[in-house]
């Protein structure tokens, strides 16, 4: 074989290489989109879960919530919810936030906190007055509200904070957590 030969034998060889990416990257680029498209979330206003249970037990709903499409949460009120969305239910969790009241006992200056679940383990009353739900979300304190001669502590949600909790304990990517409530 002549030198002019092999140069156009590796001229075709190359052109057919260069042929086949194409081809793959084309392909590449299609399984990428099916991928996605199958991981976010769907539009569920055409076709909403026909089913939403409320759960009491925030372990149990962890289990429910890994098969989940997307995590909606907020802090309405003095109320934590939770929903998890699945292709047929709506897992809903919500959880009282602690409910704290300051007041200045009268003669001393002393200040005096009160709660459902305050006085029965020291470590607890702190984390109650630091905004921590029983399920071990930190909550941010916003303001205290008077009532009178009592004081109550009102929390707020830190969004990237509750993202990455949530993220965590549900085994859901943060891109699938969303701040907000579903309407029913």
């Amino acid at each position: 074989m002549s030198y002019a030969d092999k140069i156009e034998v590796m001229d075709f060889l190359i052109n057919v290489l260069k042929d086949h990416e194409k081809s793959l990257d084309q392909l590449l680029t299609r399984a990428e989109d099916l991928i996605e498209e199958n991981n976010s979330p769907r539009n569920y206003a055409n076709n909403p879960p026909s089913l939403k249970i409320t759960l009491k037990d925030w372990e149990e709903f962890c289990d429910r919530a890994v098969e989940s499409e997307l995590i909606c949460f907020d802090l309405l009120d003095t109320t934590f919810y939770c929903n998890a969305v699945t292709e047929t239910k709506v897992y809903s969790y919500c959880e009282e936030v602690p409910d704290i009241t300051l007041e200045l006992s009268e003669g001393e200056n002393n200040l005096v906190l009160s709660g459902p679940n305050m006085g029965k383990n020291l470590e607890n009353s702190f984390s109650l007055l630091n905004g921590q739900l029983s399920i071990g979300l930190e909550l941010r304190a916003k303001k205290i509200k008077n009532k009178g001669e009592k004081h109550t502590i009102q929390y707020q949600l830190d969004v990237l904070y509750t993202k990455n909790w949530l993220s965590r304990e549900l085994g859901v990517h943060r891109d699938f957590i969303v701040s907000g409530n579903i309407e029913a």
